[in-house]
Formats: structure tokens, sequence, C-alpha cells
């Protein structure tokens, strides 16, 4: 069969098309992210304090694998702090998607630094209005739970007497001071809301705050991280029984010991319990190459199915208003609404304006 030179032309000009075609494709598939994988970043502790971590964080995570058909990265970083650290320094070329951990003072560090993208979950009126407002009412971050910070003592080493209605003032003492560990503000999001607790209790009192870390700097022992800390503590050998922590410490105790050695205390200022509420959340990375996965995980971790596993793994109260609290956190755990809370002595706004400005002056005085 003879080809005529128009046919081959044509047919010529088809394969043309159809190669240019193929390779538009490819150049795109290059440019587009793989929606089946989701990279997120977070505290090494996040979930693993329940009877069977493995267990849990499959439940979480794996339950998002298998209802989205994807893969779950997960990176950890010794405290929520390192992490958003991490992610302002890949602010130009974002690896994660998704930050679990910005709690409501590292919130401010963190839009300041533009690496969080606002996003309104579908199911964010399961979220109480005042735990959003109290975070951030601007949807950066979206609470998935809460908890007061608080002074957790090993009562067979520290009398409970010495740590019921304790002041910032009582902690100076030498003897009670040489038996504290703190967590460094500059490095654990545990440290620096226990950082503005102390600056909101002496802004209280018309007193200025840096005179409190001259002080003590000399005798309390200052851990790089919640985890390094919480070993010393429990290290008896290291003779440090009293630790920053979470009021929820007790129930904890109680649950997996049916003990109540491990006691929480808070300070007391004109006959009243005064505490540093924490609030986590979790927040889209700006940029992040999986989008609309990330978005679909987030509303997936604060649903019930999800925010049931808070209370006994995470140690903390669940923001969403449908999960139900154990008993064990109604009889051990210190409750937010029956205190007062130093977050109202400080304001967002006056956190957001100082707070490099406090993180700065307290490595001076530590470090000096």
């Amino acid at each position: 069969m003879k080809w005529s030179g128009r046919i081959i032309l044509v047919l010529a000009l088809v394969v043309i098309a159809i190669l240019s075609i193929s390779y538009g494709f490819y150049q795109k598939s290059l440019k587009k992210p793989s929606e089946n994988k989701i990279v997120i970043y977070t505290y090494e502790s996040l979930l693993k304090w329940g009877i069977d971590p493995n267990a849990t964080l499959q439940a979480v995570y794996g339950g998002f694998e298998e209802k989205f058909n994807c893969k779950v990265e997960i990176r950890e970083f010794d405290d929520a702090r390192t992490a958003l650290l991490v992610l302002i320094q890949e602010k130009d070329s974002p690896k994660a998607d998704v930050i679990i951990g910005v709690d409501n003072i590292l919130i401010h560090e963190a839009i300041n630094a533009g690496v969080l993208e606002p996003f309104t979950p579908s199911n964010v009126n399961e979220i109480p209005e005042w735990l959003i407002n109290s975070l951030d009412p601007t949807f950066h971050v979206i609470p998935y739970d809460y908890g007061l910070i608080a002074l957790v003592y090993d009562s067979e080493r520290v009398l409970p007497e010495e740590m019921v209605g304790i002041t910032f003032e009582d902690l100076l003492n030498p003897e009670i001071a040489s038996k504290l560990v703190l967590e460094d503000p500059t490095l654990s999001s545990t440290g620096i809301n226990f950082l503005l607790w102390q600056i909101a209790a002496y802004k209280m009192q018309g007193k200025d705050w840096t005179d409190w870390w001259t002080s003590i700097r000399e005798n309390a022992m200052i851990a790089g991280s919640w985890g390094d800390a919480y070993d010393i503590f429990l290290d008896e050998a290291q003779g440090r029984p009293i630790v920053v922590s979470y009021g929820t410490d007790p129930a904890y105790s109680y649950h997996f010991y049916q003990e109540t050695r491990y006691k929480a205390a808070l300070v007391k200022y004109g006959g009243k319990d005064w505490a540093w509420l924490q609030i986590e959340g979790i927040g889209l990375v700006k940029g992040a190459p999986h989008k609309e996965l990330a978005k679909k995980f987030i509303e997936y971790f604060l649903s019930p199915e999800v925010q049931v596993h808070i209370p006994l793994n995470n140690w903390m109260y669940p923001a969403n208003s449908r999960t139900e609290l154990p008993e064990v956190f109604e009889e051990y755990a210190i409750d937010p609404f029956d205190v007062s809370l130093m977050n109202e002595i400080l304001s967002q706004q006056e956190i957001r304006e100082n707070l490099k400005l406090w993180l700065n002056t307290w490595r001076e005085i530590v470090g000096g």
C-alpha cells in the first residue's frame, strides 16, 4: 500500500499533537502535589499518655488514612514551640501541611511570622465560641483542647501544707526553689505559659516581673522541654519534687495508679486560686503542599471521633462540646471553671506587643 504525502503529513501532525498534550499533562503532574499524602508537625507527646499509645495513634492517624485513602506523615518535635520555629524556618518552601499544638501564646508568634492560613472548619459550631475567641478569633488555628498550667508536686516528698495557698513569692524561698524544675519559655510552650502566668501575677500586684527570675535562677532548675522537666521530677535522685505541669496530672495519677501521691497546686492571691489557661490549636500551614487534604484532617481532628481520645491520652479537656468527660476528670482534675484566670490580667494585645521583648529579657536574666 502506498502512502500519499498528504496522509503522512496529517499523521505526523496528529502524533505531534498527542505528544504535546501528553507532555502538558506530565508537566502539570510535576507541578501539582500528590493528594494522597499529608505532613503534620506536632510535639512528641501528643496523644501518647494513654494505656496503649500505639493503638490511639493508629485509631487517629490510621483512621484518617483509611477514611481518605491517603498517607499521614508525622514529624515530631520536643515541644510545640520547636515545631513552630521549624515551620518559620521553612516559610519560603513549606514542607508541612498542618501544625498541631500552637497555643494561645504561640499563636501571636505564628501570625506575626505569616506561616498560617486562616481556615474555618465546617464543624466549627461544635467548638465553644469562648474557646475560639480566647485562642484566635481569626481562625489561623482552631482549639482542640485546653487545660490549666499548675505546680505539680510529689506529696511524699513535699508536704501539702507547703503547697496549698502558695504564691510566686513563696516559691522564692531557697528551700522550695531548690525543689522546683521549670521549662525554658524560649523552647517550651508549657514554659512560656508559666512565664506569662508569673508576669500576670506580678502585674496584678504592681511588681516588676523580672525580679522574680533574678531571684529564683540560682536555685530552680530549668529544663529544655516539658518532657525533660517531668523526667527530672519523677527521678527522685534529682531532688526536684515540684514541676510546672498541668491541673489534670492528679487525674492521670489516679487513673493509672489509683493513688493520690501527685497533686496540683495553684497560686493564691486575695483569697482566690489563680491559674493560667493554656488552649492548644490546630492550624493550616500557609502554602501547604496538600491544602485540601489538610483541611479535611483539621475537621477530622476536631470531630468527636478524635476528640474522645483527648482526655485519657493527652490529659487535657477536649474542645468539642459533644465530647463527654471521663469520671476521673470530675473527681481529680482542676476544672478551669472553678478558678480565677490570670489570662484576664494580660490582654491578647499586650501579649502580642510584648512577647518578643519578654522572651529576650528572660534570656538576658537567666542566661546572664
